[in-house]
């Protein structure tokens, strides 16, 4: 073997060890980022169901900003870069106090120490009507819309605690003991939730508020938005699988951001 043979398997193995060096390098960063950063960054969701209609469409993907309340240190109750607290009008994703094991997404409507009732259509936070007119949508009939609030609709789910006591009554219970409606005070670590489709959504006013621990971001953006077919499409196959590709993408919806409105 010549000198320049030696040499160029030299390089080779040189350049071989180099490769695998930065690309252990490049796993690892890959694995801090993916693996321990992004879960304290960014979370994606899909909208499965048209509470939140029309800031939110079933089928749409969203981008939900989980630092943005700030982080707690894993195994203690210490929370860093918590510069923005939980605010009215921030749309959201949380764990729900009644099911634990889905994330529901919603419009905060009252912090701790605000005062929330509804008079028909019309939410009143500390004694103030919300003008919600250009996101907030009303339906005439809807299994959801028993009246004004309070009661709430679903009193069993409520805790049972002081700040609950008047309001885990059965309707006709609340009306006797309240005829004139009582406003319900937002307790101290909760934010009430409700969805933009004010009466096909089941919020905080079936179970309560919700715990600001439980809250695990703030939707910003949606990256993607596919509706789905339509129940009485007959057309064939082949067609079909073309509009499903793109007949069906909301190209309008892509980069939508989600606006709080407070």
């Amino acid at each position: 073997m010549n000198d320049n043979n030696i040499q160029l398997s030299k390089w080779q193995k040189f350049r071989r060890t180099l490769v695998w060096e930065y690309s252990q390098v490049i796993v690892v960063a890959l694995i801090l980022v993916f693996g321990f950063i992004r879960p304290f960054v960014v979370e994606a969701f899909k909208i499965p169901s048209g509470s939140m209609e029309n800031t939110l469409l079933i089928g749409d993907r969203i981008l939900v900003c989980k630092f943005i309340y700030g982080i707690t240190i894993p195994g203690t109750d210490i929370k860093v870069f918590d510069f923005h607290k939980p605010a009215r009008g921030d749309v959201f994703v949380f764990i729900p106090p009644h099911d634990r094991e889905r994330n529901f997404i919603k419009r905060i409507v009252a912090v701790e120490g605000d005062t929330i009732e509804t008079r028909g259509n019309t939410l009143y936070v500390n004694g103030i009507a919300v003008d919600d007119n250009h996101y907030a949508k009303h339906m005439n009939f809807s299994h959801f819309k028993r009246g004004d609030f309070p009661p709430f609709r679903q009193p069993e789910y409520l805790p049972d605690t002081e700040d609950f006591s008047d309001y885990a009554l059965t309707s006709t219970q609340f009306r006797r003991k309240f005829p004139e409606g009582k406003p319900f005070i937002i307790p101290k670590g909760k934010v009430f939730a409700m969805g933009d489709n004010r009466d096909q959504s089941s919020d905080s006013r079936s179970w309560g508020p919700v715990d600001v621990s439980d809250i695990k971001g703030q939707a910003f953006m949606v990256y993607w938005s596919f509706a789905s077919r339509p129940a009485n499409d007959a057309r064939p196959a082949k067609v079909w699988e073309v509009w499903k590709l793109v007949g069906n993408v909301r190209f309008s919806r892509i980069g939508k951001l989600i606006h709080a409105y407070p």
